[in-house]
């Protein structure tokens, strides 16, 4: 051998040698990592596979983060409209038409407990998770629902419900209280001492929606005659007497209801001979005094209605005008002062509490305000706005009924009373409906997150196929690479060995 073949022996082992340990440095890598390299070349011709893959995994994960965030807005809502349906129970109860008790501070002991509902509703209704507020509608950053004391009273010179409720009730029973009727004084005529003919006047006060508005009168009185109510407002209605009627006949008059004046109530009196019993006028000793009698059980009559049913309508009408701002629409109040003359209604949005502050942008679908994209071609929407009607009904009768004033305790308050407390519990759970609007709500969210849950977990049995094939294009054997890298680490022994004998030989040790 040459020294010349010498000299390549010792090149082509050390390169052998420094393969190797390159090699072994690349088999060590893939055994602590578990890939086969760190980038996609060292993947081979499957890599275009290998990114699709990887960006489909990225982008469920992103989806996934998502549907976490909606999760917990979901959750919370769930959690916070099932106390509301609760509450929406409870106050049913809490509108006891059989518990008129005066406390000491002038409320009734209905209305402490209706206080303490209304305050519970409007805290949850100010619901905020890191940030949102689940009844604002759309990313709301500030409390959508004002305080209790503002929307009752009012705040920074602007209107509360109780003055609302103030002005519809002088809008509604006129300065004499009589729900904006009047009813004239008798005119009698006379053939010496003894009345002939004797006639009274029933009307309206004017052409609005207002107080009362008589419907019907319908009589059986003999020797009576009614004329009236005109087809066209303001109605009246004349009461002519030309003899005594006999007991027992009867008169009845339809009075409708503002605002929309389609419910009524019915006033019907009988002939008697004393006046003991309810819904009686007496006859008296000429067709005179019986005219007179049957004037003053009238006007005694409107005004009872006036101050207890059209009160409690006139406070359901005040409430519902304050709260009804749903898509931007604008709180009406009564156009005065002067109101107990009032009649027309003027636009309240500048002189009233917003008593809601969210979003509030001219919609169908409150839903639609909020929203979460969950998967391709997949949003799901999950806004909700606290005066929605479910919502703010519930708003609007506690707060209507804790409002009003019974403090003076006497029989016409607790008629009120039993009046408004009615009218809040049918607002609460209408005639005929068995299911409440809350509830309504609730469904649309349960879908919403029962939609996100079964996207989740197709994203995750998805999410598993995909990585599954990703480790397999990018992964190794872990046992083929540790029994690779025991044979290299033999290998360069055996390498390194070999090259000590060669670098130790020298051209005497050759010769």
């Amino acid at each position: 051998m040459t020294i010349g073949n010498i000299t390549t022996s010792r090149n082509y082992l050390t390169r052998q040698l420094t393969e190797m340990n390159d090699l072994l440095a690349e088999k060590t890598t893939q055994l602590a990592t578990g890939k086969v390299g760190t980038t996609y070349g060292d993947v081979g011709d499957r890599r275009l596979l290998d990114i699709q893959l990887t960006q489909k995994v990225s982008m469920i994960e992103t989806y996934q983060e998502t549907i976490t965030v909606a999760n917990l807005h979901l959750e919370t809502m769930t959690m916070s409209l099932e106390r509301l349906e609760d509450i929406r129970r409870d106050a049913k109860t809490a509108l006891d038409t059989n518990d008129f008790v005066i406390q000491n501070d002038g409320q009734t002991q209905t209305q402490a407990r209706a206080e303490l509902l209304l305050n519970e509703t409007l805290n949850i209704l100010n619901t905020e998770i890191a940030g949102y507020y689940v009844f604002g509608g759309t990313d709301a950053v500030d409390s959508p629902v004002a305080s209790m004391d503002a929307i009752l009273d009012g705040a920074d010179g602007l209107d509360g419900l109780r003055t609302y409720m103030s002005q519809f009730a002088e809008a509604n029973l006129g300065a004499s209280n009589t729900g904006r009727t009047t009813i004239s004084a008798l005119t009698t005529n006379y053939a010496g001492a003894i009345p002939t003919d004797s006639t009274f006047t029933l009307a309206e006060d004017g052409a609005h929606d207002f107080g009362f508005d008589i419907s019907a009168v319908t009589s059986t009185l003999s020797n009576v005659t009614v004329t009236g109510p005109a087809a066209a407002d303001p109605d009246s209605v004349d009461f002519a007497f030309t003899g005594q009627p006999d007991l027992g006949e009867t008169i009845s008059i339809e009075l409708s209801m503002p605002p929309d004046h389609t419910d009524t109530i019915s006033i019907e009196l009988t002939a008697a001979l004393t006046n003991e019993g309810e819904g009686s006028f007496v006859v008296g000793a000429d067709l005179e005094e019986t005219a007179q009698n049957l004037r003053d059980a009238i006007a005694a009559e409107i005004e009872n209605q006036a101050m207890t049913t059209l009160r409690a309508v006139s406070d359901a009408w005040a409430s519902d005008e304050f709260f009804s701002t749903f898509a931007g629409e604008e709180p009406q109040r009564v156009d005065g002062p002067p109101y107990d003359s009032a009649t027309a209604m003027t636009a309240g949005g500048s002189t009233t509490v917003a008593w809601y502050t969210g979003t509030n942008t001219a919609t169908s679908d409150p839903r639609t305000d909020k929203n979460a994209v969950i998967d391709t071609n997949l949003t799901v929407n999950y806004g909700v706005r606290a005066n929605e009607d479910p919502l703010k009904e519930l708003v609007q009768s506690l707060a209507a009924f804790v409002a009003a004033d019974f403090s003076d305790a006497t029989a016409t308050d607790e008629e009120y009373y039993n009046a408004l407390s009615t009218d809040m519990r049918t607002l609460l759970q209408p005639e005929g409906v068995d299911q409440s609007g809350i509830v309504d709500i609730s469904t649309d969210i349960a879908i919403t997150h029962r939609t996100m849950s079964l996207t989740d977990d197709r994203h995750d049995q998805t999410r598993n196929s995909y990585e599954g094939t990703i480790s397999e294009i990018e992964g190794v054997d872990t046992e083929l690479v540790a029994a690779q890298i025991l044979t290299l680490q033999n290998n360069i022994e055996v390498s390194y060995r070999a090259s000590a004998i060669i670098y130790n030989l020298s051209l005497s040790d050759y010769l």
